[in-house]
């Protein structure tokens, strides 16, 4: 997969990310560079992702390089067990194959692309969740439905969000309604 560099504008913060997808014959690797501010907070967050060719999340390194230094580096089995840095098991997360980066809309294409759907079926996924700047972990669901062509509904079955994603030919988020848009 071959696909030009996009930027997404935060709408409910000041906001904006630059992201590249490239790949080789093992991997794509998902990078992502984050500037914002929430709640009066400046932030600067980079992330790496390594997903397989079948779209499964290997590791995931992020870090935020601005008044406060925190870094995140964890790697998976591919069959939803998680480990930290120094290969300890972290059982809190078992059953996640997919991760969600708070900051980020890319992060909503990993079950899209690795779990494809037909037009009106609905799959319920259980996601590493990482809030930043936070850098805070939780364990949740989240539940997709194909509306159509390149539209979906997203749902987190632990609270009343949704919201309609389209995407693009790639199944990279185009737009997340009142929280990302991309620019041209």
């Amino acid at each position: 997969m071959v696909m030009e560099p996009v930027m997404w504008q935060a709408e409910k913060w000041p906001g904006i990310e630059f992201f590249t997808l490239t790949s080789n014959e093992h991997y794509y690797i998902a990078r992502g560079v984050i500037n914002g501010c929430i709640k009066k907070q400046l932030f600067v967050v980079h992330y790496e992702i390594e997903i397989t060719q079948d779209w499964k999340v290997s590791s995931f390194h992020i870090k935020e390089d601005s008044v406060q230094h925190k870094e995140l580096k964890l790697t998976s089995d591919l069959h939803g067990h998680w480990f930290d840095k120094e290969g300890n098991h972290i059982p809190a997360f078992d059953e996640c194959i997919d991760i969600d980066i708070s900051l980020t809309p890319f992060t909503n294409t990993l079950p899209i692309r690795r779990s494809p759907m037909e037009t009106g079926e609905c799959k319920t996924f259980k996601m590493l969740y990482i809030l930043l700047p936070e850098f805070e972990l939780q364990k949740v669901e989240q539940r997709y439905t194909r509306l159509g062509n390149r539209k979906y509904l997203y749902e987190n079955t632990n609270n009343s969000f949704k919201a309609e994603i389209p995407v693009d030919e790639n199944d990279i988020v185009e737009d997340y309604p009142g929280i990302f848009k991309r620019l041209p």
